[in-house]
């Protein structure tokens, strides 16, 4: 296959892939197949995306409302001044097909919530979380329980974060980890901050986790969630078991 202007095969493209002995022809053939939503292409979700799209994930389905700010631009990476006022989930489409025509980015320019979750997430193969809030999460956390499809999980503020792949009744979910958080009671992005390199990192580990997912390579974080204290480089995954009386997922039991 070749594309584009300037021509290129998916030999080419994916030769360092390709190689790879723990990877291969055959993993590259899983993303190739593979369908990914992904929540919020902020900047969790433009760093995930991009990779997803360079590493050769067939389809993307980019979900967000939200147009391009200035205070954007420090760490979401898929976007330049000339994109402000633009849809992000538009923009990010774009430019992905850009980086890498050998896969299809859709633009979802739409609110999830609980009336529209199982429809925009339906169909998918697996879900990755660019949010920046935890009653969004909940909503996709339910829509994947009951579509059985894996969720990866990813939050970040500050000089930190926190990774995990929920996939019940295999694992817990996420209201078995964090049940009742009120978004009221935590700091937001605009008092706390974040510093730009910091969804970087964990978009770049939302990438990794999601391929090895689709792959069905090493060890995704099943049953475990990664601390990320970037201050000291201290990282740590601790087990985490499911929650008994958990309202979303004890029916999976």
């Amino acid at each position: 296959m070749s594309t584009g202007r300037n021509s290129f095969s998916y030999e080419e493209y994916y030769r360092r892939h390709l190689v790879m002995r723990e990877f291969g022809r055959k993993g590259q053939e899983r993303l190739d197949r593979a369908k990914v939503a992904i929540v919020g292409v902020g900047g969790l979700g433009s760093v995930s995306s991009t990779y997803l799209a360079r590493a050769g994930v067939g389809y993307l389905r980019l979900i967000d409302s939200d147009a391009v700010e200035v205070k954007n631009l420090h760490r979401q990476i898929l976007y330049t001044l000339g994109d402000l006022g633009k849809p992000k989930a538009e923009v990010a489409a774009k430019r992905l097909m850009e980086m890498n025509p050998l896969v299809k980015a859709e633009a979802i320019v739409e609110r999830l919530n609980e009336d529209n979750a199982e429809r925009l997430l339906g169909g998918v193969d697996c879900v990755v979380d660019g949010l920046d809030n935890m009653r969004t999460r909940y909503i996709v956390n339910r829509a994947c329980i009951k579509l059985g499809i894996p969720y990866v999980f990813g939050a970040a503020m500050g000089i930190e974060g926190n990774l995990s792949v929920f996939h019940p009744p295999e694992t817990p979910c996420l209201e078995c980890v964090l049940p009742n958080v009120d978004d009221r009671n935590l700091p937001s992005g605009e008092i706390r901050g974040i510093l730009s390199p910091t969804p970087g990192i964990v978009g770049t580990m939302l990438s990794m986790e999601t391929i090895k997912v689709l792959a069905d390579m090493g060890h995704p974080l099943k049953g475990k969630l990664m601390i990320c204290d970037f201050n000291d480089m201290y990282i740590t995954t601790i087990e985490i078991a499911k929650r008994e009386n958990c309202p979303a997922c004890r029916k999976q039991a």
